[in-house]
């Protein structure tokens, strides 16, 4: 209402006085004075917007603008009467409703291009990362620090920006949204926490020795050209990994085919193995809360669903082959054991909590002019056989690559199109017209006959006269997409299903 106030106020003015942004900055200002006065000293010129520094992370450390690097933060979002927008936090998402298991809850994985302003990131973010963060003199002598702060790792900062630099609407999608019907229009304040996590100067690189060093820690990389050694072999067994046979040489791990890099597949692979991840999914939320309990119940499900797989050494049947065509089973995951697609029931209702349908294999043909998956498979499934389990490791090279894949929220509905969503509408629109005029007050006659009439009949009365009837008459059905981050290496464990005989 404070704000609400402030805007009325700056509206008032006459036209020719003030423009939209001066307007806007002089009901930011307000709003700061009565909830953070404290910061009020901590108004940044470039941008217009507040700060407050809660944590100033490596001080040794390089700051965020002394080179273009790809830069990962969280971040949460609200507006001024500190609803939730959108948030990539699953505590957070959990708490206002939003989360989902489909939702790969960790920070942003962002492009900073230095002196020249990337889109991919909102200015006010932008600006904080480009410049140093000047501190009131009083606020900086209370807390310890310098009067100019740069962002660099573990820097924890909150920003209050006016929406000349937040880039208009705001929303979540992919399940990063907020509360539910929170949206930022454009021409809003808006208030964003984020906290620098990593920053990476060469992308390629560390996902290149991301992969690689997952290969070896799971029972070892085969080097190019270059034979087996006894001190592989001595690792697989004391990891529990070695086979007899040929296509057990003291490695797990090799190229799928000699013309691409690090697309690795582990012919050796049986779905009771379970690989070790640097760093686990950190959920704190079921099924991730418990890693090896899920491990071992996705290990059951499998050989339920597949029956007992004595290992590729046991099969007399062909391999797939550049021409072939192979009916695929496939669980998807990032290398810290999230799953993130899966074409399994067992595994689907492990995982999403989902009904247990017959589900359908992928029909794969690697020469197919349209191609409709990631090129690692292209390279990978000819050489696998038939009735064969495998793991496919790829970098994003052969995957999605630096601009990974955006999630998505998708939300449809079938029945009547009249529901307790109009009688809510009616609710918003009220509460937003009574605080910003009152009831009484100069605005009252135009306040009462915009209330009464227009939102009253469009509705409130549209949700009367349907709601006796058709209140249970709507399904809503909500799908979430995965979002892959920019620069993502991927694991597939793959199972073939056997060649039907003619």
């Amino acid at each position: 209402m404070a704000l609400g106030a402030a805007w009325l106020l700056a509206s008032c003015m006459k036209e020719g006085e003030t423009s939209t942004v001066e307007r806007e900055q002089l009901a930011l200002k307000e709003w700061m004075q009565i909830h953070h006065p404290e910061l009020v000293e901590n108004l940044q010129s470039d941008g217009g917007y507040y700060v407050d520094v809660e944590r100033l992370g490596d001080t040794e450390g390089l700051p965020i603008n002394d080179s273009a690097c790809w830069v990962r933060f969280t971040f949460t979002g609200r507006n001024l009467a500190g609803d939730i927008v959108l948030t990539r936090s699953e505590t957070d998402a959990r708490q206002v409703g939003s989360y989902s298991k489909f939702t790969h809850y960790v920070p942003y994985y962002k492009y900073y291009s230095g002196e020249v302003f990337n889109s991919q990131l909102m200015e006010g973010t932008y600006l904080a990362m480009r410049n140093p963060l000047m501190l009131g003199e009083t606020y900086a002598a209370e807390r310890g620090y310098p009067r100019e702060v740069l962002m660099r790792y573990g820097t924890k900062v909150t920003l209050y920006m006016p929406s000349t630099v937040t880039g208009g609407e705001v929303s979540g999608s992919g399940g990063y949204e907020g509360q539910s019907g929170y949206e930022l229009q454009s021409g809003h304040p808006f208030i964003v926490t984020m906290e620098i996590t990593d920053t990476v100067r060469n992308p390629i690189q560390r996902e290149g020795a991301e992969v690689d060093d997952f290969a070896e820690i799971n029972g070892g990389l085969k080097p190019v050209d270059v034979a087996s050694g006894t001190s592989m072999q001595q690792r697989r067994r004391v990891a529990g990994l070695t086979r007899s046979g040929s296509y057990d040489d003291g490695y797990a791990w090799r190229n799928a085919v000699d013309s691409v890099p690090q697309v690795y597949v582990d012919l050796t692979y049986r779905p009771t193995d379970r690989y070790t991840y640097p760093a686990v999914y950190p959920s704190i939320y079921e099924p991730y809360n418990n890693f090896d309990q899920l491990e071992q119940n996705i290990a059951d499900t499998l050989i339920r669903r597949f029956g007992t797989y004595d290992g590729v050494e046991s099969l007399q049947s062909d391999s797939v082959t550049y021409e072939g065509t192979a009916k695929v089973w496939y669980i998807g995951r990032f290398l810290d054991g999230f799953i993130f697609d899966t074409n399994i029931p067992g595994v689907r209702r492990l995982i999403y909590g989902e009904p247990n349908p017959k589900g359908e294999a992928l029909s794969v043909m690697p020469s197919s002019e349209n191609w409709n998956y990631i090129e690692a498979w292209r390279y990978a499934i000819p050489v696998l056989r038939y009735g064969q389990w495998a793991s496919i490791l790829t970098t994003s090279t052969s995957a999605y690559g630096s601009t990974g894949k955006a999630g998505s929220t998708t939300t449809t509905s079938s029945g009547s199109s009249s529901s307790l969503s109009d009688y809510y509408n009616w609710l918003s629109y009220y509460n937003y017209m009574n605080s910003y005029y009152g009831a009484g007050g100069y605005y009252d006659s135009y306040y009462n006959s915009y209330y009464n009439s227009y939102l009253y009949g469009m509705y409130y009365n549209n949700y009367n006269s349907s709601n006796s009837s058709n209140s249970n008459s709507t399904t809503t059905t909500t799908e979430i997409e995965t979002e892959i981050p920019p620069f993502t290496p991927l694991l597939f464990q793959v199972y073939i299903e056997p060649q039907q005989e003619e």
